[in-house]
């Protein structure tokens, strides 16, 4: 009666079976791929190969920044702007801007004013050369002066 009742109790060795072993481990596997999916990111960006052309001339035949005449407008507080040492009015200055080559438009075009002008000219101003095809205007702001002082174009000051 021992040998039988020791070999009721005795726990028999149960043999894993294939799916009970697998089944976590797909999950894992699954959730991988899944995490993978959504954080990586597909570049479809294609490239296009070019042939860029060669530079010919010598830099004699490029004008040198000393002959070219600076591009510097000055804004006065009677709303009246300063263009090549001649006063003009917004409305007279624009067909002469307008008669400017395109390759002039390229360059940097400097506004001068002190803080005594009203941001609104100053805004308007720049509508219009927006308007007209500049893309680099900057605006050069001097502190107050005294009203006796006349506001000179100048060069390299900010």
């Amino acid at each position: 009666m021992t040998a039988t009742k020791n070999s009721r109790f005795r726990r028999r060795r149960q043999i894993p079976r294939w799916g009970d072993v697998l089944a976590p481990l797909l999950d894992v596997i699954f959730l991988l791929v899944i995490f993978l999916l959504v954080s990586a990111s597909f570049d479809d960006t294609q490239l296009i190969e070019i042939q860029l052309p060669k530079a010919r001339g010598s830099a004699e035949a490029q004008p040198s920044s000393e002959s070219v005449d600076p591009m510097i407008l000055v804004l006065m507080e009677d709303r009246k702007i300063r263009w090549r040492d001649q006063f003009h009015t917004l409305e007279d200055l624009l067909p002469l801007l307008d008669q400017m080559p395109e390759e002039s438009r390229l360059r940097a075009f400097t506004i001068q004013t002190d803080r005594n002008v009203d941001m609104e000219t100053g805004l308007q101003v720049l509508g219009e050369l927006q308007n007209l095809g500049w893309s680099s205007v900057e605006f050069e702001v001097s502190p107050l002066t005294d009203p006796s002082g006349d506001l000179e174009p100048r060069l390299g000051e900010g």
